[in-house]
């Protein structure tokens, strides 16, 4: 390793891990403050930078629990999983998983136990999930026109191809009524249980981020188009929950809202 490389090395872990006892004889003396507080300006405006980008990523989960215990948070966070991007924009990937495990891990309890809530986990989820289909690549949409000029024989093998943004997501929770009382001007009570999981769909509008929920029905079909299987396959799906003889209607109607929506970039 060259002095330069070495110097840089020395100075990344300065900032990652300060408190560590390293000689700090490679800092100028010159400066007006100590070589300790020169570095610990680094280390402290390396940490702030990361909890500002998750305060961005996640502005809903920062007013569920408040500023002290989202600090305390992103704390953690940054100490299980350092930067290693170019861009900023991943650094809060693993921020619901990792709440997941912090909820299930009593030994990291410096955030106050019922801060950390059950349905945080999902809360988190759907916040990342809002910002990656605002960020997905832009893609051509199938639209009705296409669908009617496909001949009736070519239908039952037909596959569809989701544009980029959409997601699904099934909570326990419920998640988005939470998500709409915390970002709403007239505050709300909501019951954080449901009764059963809601499958929900997400994604972009031109440049709005859409959400709605789905019925059984729909989340059965939605299922099979997500796994890659032919319009047959999602007839025979629906077949568990429908009369036969009202199923190739009634998946041709849950396609041409699919399409309508904007959530079917291709047919093959």
């Amino acid at each position: 390793m060259n002095q330069l490389a070495k110097l840089q090395h020395t100075f990344q872990n300065s900032v990652l891990a300060p408190g560590t006892s390293i000689s700090t004889a490679w800092i100028s003396a010159s400066g007006r403050a100590t070589a300790e507080t020169q570095l610990s300006i680094y280390s402290y405006a390396y940490k702030a930078r990361l909890k500002e980008v998750l305060a961005n990523d996640y502005p809903v989960i920062l007013m569920a629990i408040g500023d002290d215990d989202f600090n305390q948070l992103t704390e953690l966070y940054i100490e299980e999983y350092p930067s290693y991007y170019f861009s900023l924009r991943d650094f809060g990937a693993h921020l619901a998983v990792f709440i997941s495990r912090l909820i299930q891990q009593p030994g990291k309890q410096s955030i106050k136990r019922q801060k950390i809530l059950p349905w945080l986990y999902e809360l988190a989820l759907f916040e990342w999930s809002l910002g990656q289909a605002f960020d997905a690549k832009d893609a051509g949409l199938f639209s009705e026109q296409d669908m009617s000029s496909i001949p009736a024989e070519a239908w039952p093998e037909l596959k569809f191809t989701l544009h980029p943004s959409v997601q699904r997501l099934d909570f326990e929770w419920n998640i988005v009524e939470i998500w709409q009382a915390l970002t709403s001007e007239i505050p709300a009570h909501v019951n954080s249980v449901r009764g059963e999981s809601s499958p929900w769909l997400i994604w972009r509008e031109q440049l709005i981020t859409r959400f709605r929920s789905m019925k059984a029905d729909e989340a059965i079909a939605f299922g099979q188009l997500e796994k890659g299987h032919n319009f047959n396959e999602i007839c025979e799906a629906l077949t568990t929950i429908i009369n036969e003889n009202e199923v190739p209607m009634h998946a041709a109607s849950l396609l041409k809202g699919w399409i309508t929506q904007g959530l079917i970039s291709s047919v093959k």
